[in-house]
């Protein structure tokens, strides 16, 4: 009998347990966060650098639209970059091309 109440006394603070943490974790990802990006461009070059996103969780990739002398537009993208890495994205080594604006993608590595 007292195995019975050990083990039902092991199940209630484990379930305890559980409770107290989830509302902590689930807090943490609905409370917004103080992210800042900030874009810049130099020639056909297109960067963006963000900061206070989540360590390891958090993205962010540069979009360059390039446009030629016919008005045609294209986007190139840079790679996914971390909280304080720089990603970069260049406009095709072409005289009639040139850098038309420049944006950024940032999500979540869980696909948020």
């Amino acid at each position: 009998m007292n195995k019975v109440k050990l083990a039902s006394m092991l199940g209630v603070a484990i379930a305890a347990g559980s409770l107290i943490t989830a509302p902590t974790a689930s807090a943490a990802q609905s409370a917004p966060s103080a992210v800042s990006c900030k874009t810049w461009s130099s020639g056909k070059t297109g960067y963006v650098r963000c900061t206070g996103m989540l360590p390891i969780i958090e993205r962010v990739r540069v979009n360059v639209t390039c446009i030629d002398s016919r008005g045609s537009k294209a986007v190139v993208h840079g790679s996914g970059k971390g909280n304080g890495d720089t990603s970069s994205a260049t406009c095709p080594d072409n005289p009639n091309v040139g850098l038309y604006q420049v944006g950024y993608d940032r999500w979540r590595v869980d696909g948020s």
